[in-house]
C-alpha cells in the first residue's frame, strides 16, 4: 500500500489533476509561484531531467507524497519508445531507496506496450550472470529495462544512493508497463544488489517465459486487482479470446438482433438458465457454414505462422509471486434507490464501500481475460491503490515498521486471517 501511493505518484501532474479534480490545478499553480522550478533556476538542476517549464512533474511527486526536495534523489521524466520515465526517491521511515518506474500514460507508452513479441534473454543473460537459456521477456519492456539500467550507470545516482545509505534496502516499483519494466530491471540488477525486491502492480500477463517468472518469485511479487484485464493479456489470452468471440457468433441460431433484444425482457433465474439453449447452437452441433470453414482455414493460418516464427511453445506470464485482491462487496453507504442514483457515486458520504479478499495466486488463474463491467477500471492506478489500502486496513497491516513488505510477514498474516475464516 506505502510503495504503490509512490507508483501512483511516478503518473506526475496529470494523475495528480485527475485525482485532485477541484483543488488539483489551483494546488500546482500556487506551488508554482511560491516554489519556482521554471527558466534558468529549473535548469541549473542536474537531478531533474524532462521536467515541463513549471516544474509541475517534480511539484507533483513532492505534494503527493509529502517529502523533501533532499529525499527526491533523482527523476528522469523523458519519454519516447523504449523509454520510461522514473524516479529514485528515499524513504527514510521504511529505510529503503525506492525506483519507480511510470506506466503507460503516452503514445509512445503505447508502441512500447504493443511491441509483444518476445526477445531472447540469452545474451542478456550471460552477460547479467543469469541463465537465460531458451527464456523469454516482452521486448518492450526489456528495451525499457536496459535503456533504465544505461541511464543509471550514466548518471550514477543509484549507486551513490545505495553507498550514502548502507543500511537501506533498494525496491523496484511501477504499475502496468512500469511493473513489467521493474521486474525486468530487477533482473538485471541483481547481480550488484542481491537483497532487491520489485514490487509489481498490475503487471502485464506477458512479461517473463514461465521458467523466469517462476525463478522471479525470489524478488518479485506481483499485485492484482480483482478482473483487472491487463494482468491476464497475452498472446494465447487474446487468442483465445478472439476464437471464443468467433465461434459464439458461429452458434447463434437467431438474428443477431434478437440477441440484443433480450435486454429488455425481466428474467428470473430458470429464464437465464435456458437463454443459451435457445439463442445457440451446442459446441458440437455448429452448423456447416462458409463462415465457419473460412475461421477454421483462418486459425490453421495462424497455427502455422506460429510454429514457423517459433512462438508455438512460448508461454508469457506474470512475474513473480502473485497477490490478487478479490472484491467481495460493493455498496453506496445509506443511499435510497442507489441503484437509480448513479450520481450519488459522486456525494461524498454516499461513496462506494468496497471490501476485498486477498489470497496467494497462481499464474494460470490469469491465463484467461474475463469479461466484466470492471475489467479497465480494475487497473487504474488509484483504484489499486485504494484497494491495497483498504486490504492493509482490513488485514490489520499498519505503517509502522520497515519490514512489513516481506513476503513472509505477509504470508504470515494472511494465514492467520485464513484460519480465522
Amino acid at each position: 500500500s506505502r510503495y504503490c501511493a509512490v507508483a501512483l505518484a511516478s503518473y506526475s501532474w496529470m494523475m495528480y489533476m485527475w485525482t485532485n479534480k477541484c483543488t488539483g490545478c489551483c494546488g500546482l499553480t500556487a506551488d508554482t509561484i511560491l516554489h519556482p522550478r521554471c527558466c534558468c533556476c529549473y535548469s541549473e538542476n542536474d537531478d531533474i531531467v524532462g521536467d515541463n517549464i513549471c516544474g509541475w512533474k517534480e511539484a507533483t511527486v513532492l505534494k503527493s507524497l509529502g517529502i523533501e526536495e533532499s529525499d527526491m534523489l533523482y527523476a528522469n521524466f523523458s519519454n519516447d519508445v523504449g523509454v520510461n520515465p522514473y524516479l529514485i526517491l528515499r524513504d527514510t521511515k521504511w529505510k529503503t531507496i525506492v525506483l519507480t518506474i511510470r506506466g503507460t500514460m503516452s503514445f509512445e507508452d503505447m508502441i512500447s506496450d504493443v511491441c509483444i513479441s518476445p526477445e531472447s534473454l540469452e545474451e542478456i543473460g550471460e552477460e547479467f550472470g543469469f541463465d537465460g537459456t531458451g527464456e523469454y521477456c516482452h521486448s518492450g519492456m526489456l528495451a525499457g529495462a536496459k535503456w533504465i539500467f544505461d541511464d543509471l550507470k550514466k548518471h550514477n545516482r543509484l549507486d551513490e544512493a545505495m553507498e550514502a545509505n548502507p543500511d537501506f534496502g533498494l525496491r523496484i516499483i511501477g504499475h502496468s508497463l512500469g511493473a513489467g519494466v521493474a521486474a525486468m530491471l530487477g533482473r538485471l540488477l541483481r547481480k550488484q544488489f542481491p537483497t532487491l525486491y520489485c514490487l509489481c502492480f498490475s503487471p502485464p500477463g506477458c512479461v517473463f517465459s514461465e521458467r523466469t517468472a517462476k525463478e522471479s518469485r525470489d524478488y518479485v511479487c506481483s499485485y492484482v486487482l480483482h478482473n483487472d484485464i491487463v494482468p491476464r493479456l497475452s498472446y494465447a489470452s487474446l487468442t483465445n479470446l478472439r476464437n471464443d468471440l468467433i465461434e459464439m457468433i458461429a452458434r447463434i441460431k437467431v438474428p443477431k438482433h434478437a440477441v440484443f433484444d433480450v435486454d429488455w425482457v425481466p428474467w428470473n433465474e430458470t429464464s437465464l438458465q435456458s437463454l443459451p439453449e435457445k439463442l445457440l447452437h451446442g459446441k458440437e452441433e455448429i452448423p456447416e457454414s462458409q463462415f465457419f470453414s473460412d475461421f477454421d482455414a483462418f486459425k490453421a493460418r495462424q497455427s502455422q505462422r506460429q510454429e514457423e516464427r517459433e512462438m508455438a511453445n512460448i508461454n508469457m506470464t506474470v512475474p513473480g509471486r502473485i497477490l490478487h485482491m478479490v472484491r467481495t462487496s460493493t455498496k453506496l453507504n445509506s443511499v435510497p434507490c442507489s441503484c437509480i442514483l448513479s450520481c450519488a457515486k459522486c456525494i461524498s458520504p454516499c461513496q462506494e464501500t468496497k471490501q476485498y479478499k486477498v489470497r496467494w495466486t497462481d499464474a494460470e488463474d490469469l491465463s484467461e481475460i474475463y469479461i466484466s463491467a470492471t475489467m479497465m477500471v480494475d487497473h487504474f492506478p488509484y483504484n489499486v491503490a485504494h484497494a491495497l489500502d483498504v486490504a492493509a486496513e482490513s488485514y490489520g497491516v499498519v505503517d509502522e515498521a520497515s519490514d512489513l513488505h516481506q513476503c513472509d510477514h505477509l504470508e504470515k498474516i494472511l494465514e492467520e486471517a485464513k484460519k480465522d475464516c
